[in-house]
């Protein structure tokens, strides 16, 4: 039985592909975890408002993937269930409505128009 000869291009391919594949799943990671962990504060600060615009801004302006969901819902769970055993760390909702808007703004820099 011949054995094939891989050359050392083939082998470097073969070992970058998961990483290359990964840095495809990951592009705005940052941008949708910060959303999350906003949302994340303003359901256990109270601001039904800023839920609401924050769940407006991540179904409009993200693309639709099961990888950009999971990474806001954890980011979601990570800062309510911290708040939680904090009860007095919430800021004022105008502090958190700016930071929402920079985040916003930070998604749609990642994303731009032709995701939408």
């Amino acid at each position: 039985m011949k054995r094939a000869k891989c050359g050392p291009l083939f082998a470097l391919l073969v070992c970058a592909w998961p990483l290359l594949a990964q840095a495809q799943a990951v592009r705005g990671e940052a941008e949708v975890r910060a959303l999350g962990l906003l949302n994340g504060e303003a359901l256990a600060c109270g601001q039904p408002a800023l839920v609401d615009r924050l769940r407006i801004t991540i179904v409009h302006e993200a693309p639709k993937t099961r990888e950009i969901g999971e990474i806001y819902e954890a980011a979601t769970s990570e800062r309510f269930l911290a708040l939680g055993r904090n009860e007095g760390a919430c800021t004022d909702g105008r502090d958190l409505a700016e930071r929402i808007e920079r985040a916003s703004q930070a998604l749609r820099q990642v994303f731009g128009q032709a995701e939408r």
